[in-house]
């Protein structure tokens, strides 16, 4: 069996927007590195977040736990959403019941209108 890539993040900033690209696979390995961005990314003033997932290949649990806790803290200072969610990452995310807890649009574009308007 094929092993999946190692996760690799990518950041964009734009002034009080960030977006993280997520590239490989999202497993409990590269759990620190995603807490460590979003532990920083709470002391800063951060308008929005959008998690970038049209790269990646799996992501666990662990990892969309890290995003929900972060996203329920700064739900008074900044927005968090999830774009680019391929259907197989999407099937695990409402099955556990996420789409309650993180909005999704399918790109960049459509989550700033939606959002920042």
């Amino acid at each position: 069996m094929k092993r999946a890539a190692q996760l690799r993040i990518s950041e964009k900033i734009e002034g009080q927007d960030r977006i993280l690209s997520f590239h490989g696979s999202a497993d409990i390995l590269s759990m620190p590195s995603v807490q460590a961005l979003l532990s920083r990314y709470s002391r800063e003033e951060i308008r929005l977040l959008l998690v970038d997932l049209s790269e990646t290949e799996f992501i666990n649990s662990p990892v969309w736990a890290v995003i929900t806790l972060y996203a329920r803290k700064q739900r008074d200072q900044s927005r968090v959403a999830i774009i680019g969610m391929s259907e197989r990452i999407k099937g695990s995310f409402e099955m556990m019941g996420l789409q309650k807890e993180l909005l999704t649009f399918p790109d960049i574009e459509t989550a700033r209108r939606e959002l920042l308007q």
